[in-house]
């Protein structure tokens, strides 16, 4: 951590500035940030500064993000599908990003990261879970400030980016209003605030959604090993028909929307057989396993973004609620 990325962060919980610290006054490795008015400790663990503890409800996205971490990278799979992503939830190109001081909210394991550090943005990005190590190995040689932090207590000075995203988040939070509120609270006038959000219309009650509402008070009471392997033999028992419809255009697609792993969104994606599986599987895990699942209306999220000073409110061609504000001057 340098200088500049030290001056971005605050404390949590008194707000007064932070300072690097080593176990003893003659260490020079810093093992911890301390606020210099009321002296709140935070570890640095693995050069990252750890603000929550790591017993939280975002616990099912570290184990996922830590079992299957780059998967879902461009750099990896070789597709731009997650980049391609990012720009129909934002409408962002890398002209605006390029040289812009860029905040990652619920990176995962850099993802959406690894996209705005192609575009040039000074990248800061945070969990709430373990993934962060995940994102933190993914984004190498790049070295983004990352923290593992609660969107409800941020440690970050407000009003200071340019750009805020978040991506698939707001939805798995306990209060998901609250997180809108704290996000925009990051965004500096003139700034831009981009946000995807489940959407609750008649599809949550359909197909693979579906699914997901009626399985979900099961899957909560289980521990996360059964989670897993319960996840792991649908596919597993499915992917035979995920194997033949994925060539197979709309009626494919069709066929695939109405089975209770989530695979229709790839069909499209050129990935190998086992990437394409293990991305199923991921997801699948990924959509029966939070502790939180609270889709929202688009009407609710724009209204929330005028009452906390946001204008141009404009909702872009995604599935789901994706959309960007710009914070009024």
């Amino acid at each position: 951590m340098n200088k500049e990325q030290l001056d971005l962060l605050v404390c949590p919980v008194c707000n007064s500035r932070l300072e690097m610290k080593g176990n003893s006054p003659t260490d020079s490795t810093p093992s911890c940030l301390v606020c210099r008015a009321n002296k709140h400790t935070y570890p640095l663990r693995n050069g990252i500064p750890r603000f929550v503890d790591s017993g939280n409800y975002a616990q099912s996205f570290g184990f996922q993000w830590k079992k299957f971490s780059r998967v879902q990278l461009d750099s990896y799979n070789g597709t731009g599908f997650s980049e391609e992503r990012f720009r129909l939830i934002t409408g962002w190109t890398p002209s605006d990003l390029a040289g812009k001081l860029v905040l990652d909210a619920g990176c995962g394991a850099g993802r959406f990261s690894e996209v705005a550090l192609k575009y040039g943005a000074r990248l800061v990005a945070f969990d709430l879970s373990e993934a962060v190590d995940a994102s933190q190995a993914n984004l190498a040689p790049a070295e983004p400030l990352i923290c593992q932090a609660s969107i409800y207590e941020l440690p970050f000075v407000p009003g200071t980016f340019d750009y805020v995203y978040c991506i698939g988040v707001v939805q798995h939070t306990p209060d998901p209003v609250a997180s809108v509120r704290a996000l925009g609270r990051m965004v500096k006038p003139g700034g831009q605030l981009g946000l995807w959000i489940y959407e609750r219309d008649w599809k949550s009650f359909v197909g693979t959604v579906g699914f997901k509402y009626l399985l979900r008070p099961i899957f909560s009471r289980l521990p996360r090993s059964k989670q897993y392997s319960i996840c792991a033999s649908l596919v597993n028992l499915f992917y035979p028909i995920l194997a033949f419809c994925k060539p197979r255009g709309l009626l494919g697609k069709t066929i695939m929307r109405l089975l209770p792993v989530a695979s229709a969104h790839l069909q499209s994606v050129t990935l190998s057989p086992e990437d394409f599986k293990t991305w199923v599987l991921l997801d699948t895990f990924d959509m029966y396993s939070p502790a939180y699942d609270q889709p929202q209306t688009y009407s609710k999220i724009a209204r929330l973004l005028a009452q906390e000073n946001f204008e141009n409110i404009r909702r872009h061609p995604h599935g789901g609620i994706a959309v960007t504000a710009t914070r009024r001057m």
